[in-house]
């Protein structure tokens, strides 16, 4: 009798613990592409085309970094990455909710061109999520991935929703 008692408590620990990802639904909107800054190089335009991720991070509506959100806020995911040579990526979006490690991902979007030589850009996508607050407070995982060819890279930060 006890072991099936504790064999309900912590199945009923695990569901609910778990349930937070999916009352909680994210709004993710189109993607801005802004370059930063560009350095012709000739030798390194003529390698192959990669990118590299740098940094991610969230910010408010006035452009400050932000760690913390409320529901029903828009604010914005950026990614800060290097792209040398010239080609074509596509980028997307995952979220995994740290306490359980349950994580979505956004469908790819793209392509989009990067122009030659060595670009660092920002990328900056809207998102706002909306649901049930008695799931909160709970930190989330924002990854902003990129593919190139058939390899995803990704670069992510930490955000907490209460």
């Amino acid at each position: 009798m006890k072991r099936t008692m504790i064999l309900i408590v912590a199945m009923v620990a695990i569901l609910f613990s778990q349930s937070a990802l999916a009352q909680i639904r994210f709004h993710v909107g189109e993607p801005v592409i802004t370059k930063v800054d560009e350095v012709q190089n000739e030798g390194v335009a003529a390698a192959a085309f990669k990118i590299i991720p740098l940094q991610a991070y969230t910010v408010n509506s006035g452009g400050t970094p932000w760690a913390w959100w409320h529901l029903n806020e828009e604010f914005n995911l950026r990614a800060l990455f290097t792209v040398y040579g010239s080609g074509t990526y596509y980028t997307r979006i995952k979220v995994t909710d740290v306490k359980t490690g349950l994580f979505f991902r956004y469908p790819k979007e793209g392509p989009y061109n990067a122009s030659e030589g060595v670009v660092k850009v920002i990328t900056s996508t809207p998102i706002a999520a909306e649901g049930d607050p008695s799931f909160l407070p709970r930190q989330f995982i924002f990854t902003y991935e990129f593919k190139v060819g058939t390899t995803w890279k990704g670069v992510s930060t930490k955000v907490l929703f209460y």
